[in-house]
């Protein structure tokens, strides 16, 4: 009797030594991760596309880069070094990846002087040997004065000159009038002693009416132009603080 009964050990070794092995076979495996919402870059400044390993591990020894569909590379990092040579020729020399992050797990890539071309998908991929991963990311490129092309800018600077123009003239008719009447009764008291070269305006005073109208309003145009870029460039920087 004791010699019939079977130990069920032997039959459920290969399940266990399959258990054993099944989390050891996903000990190296990671995901990447990329920002929630879309990346948002003002035009002319610089923007940073971040993503990182979950979880966190040293990321220094693989290849590291940044795509756009269909197959051009942004940036890539390869052997402990940039490889500015696989780039694609529009981002060559505006591209950098940030130090200091690779150790943790997290890399950022920085594209300088941002162009409204460059909005879209990106995809940021780390590779350790047989494994793959990547994470999708989006920029949103956005210019303040994108309506301000040339025919706004010629409007800009001919409204206000036409207006300025037709106050200067305004003014002049005004003080012609009132310095006629000053002459007229002068005049009248000198009788015919009068010089009619006197009624002649001096040259700096037409000089004065013209170059007033016509450079007034240009330098007004250049300082409001900074003073809203500043502004406007400002409080966008505020809302790109976290990307996450």
């Amino acid at each position: 009797m004791a010699s019939s009964r079977r130990s069920p050990l032997p039959g459920r070794l290969p399940l266990l030594l399959l258990l054993l092995q099944s989390p050891s076979s996903h000990a190296g495996q990671f995901r990447v991760l990329g920002p929630e919402r879309p990346v948002r870059a003002l035009a002319g400044r610089p923007a940073e596309l971040p993503c990182r390993l979950a979880p966190a591990r040293n990321a220094s020894g693989m290849e590291v880069g940044w795509a756009r569909p269909p197959g051009r590379m942004v940036h890539l990092f390869r052997g402990g070094r940039d490889r500015p040579e696989e780039q694609a020729p529009e981002f060559r020399g505006r591209t950098e990846l940030l130090p200091g992050g690779l150790a943790e797990g997290r890399a950022a890539l920085r594209i300088r002087r941002v162009r409204p071309s460059d909005a879209g998908g990106y995809t940021c991929f780390f590779r350790d040997h047989a494994q793959h991963e990547e994470a999708a990311l989006e920029l949103q490129v956005e210019d303040p004065f994108h309506w301000v092309g040339p025919g706004a800018l010629a409007g800009l600077a001919v409204l206000p000159l036409l207006l300025l123009q037709l106050a200067a003239g305004l003014l002049f008719l005004v003080l012609q009038r009132r310095l006629r009447g000053k002459l007229r009764a002068e005049i009248e008291s000198l009788h015919r002693t009068f010089d009619p070269h006197f009624l002649r305006v001096p040259c700096w005073k037409v000089t004065l009416f013209v170059a007033v109208p016509v450079l007034g309003p240009l330098a007004a145009l250049v300082v409001c132009y900074n003073w809203l870029h500043r502004r406007l460039a400002g409080q966008f920087l505020e809302e790109l603080r976290n990307p996450f």
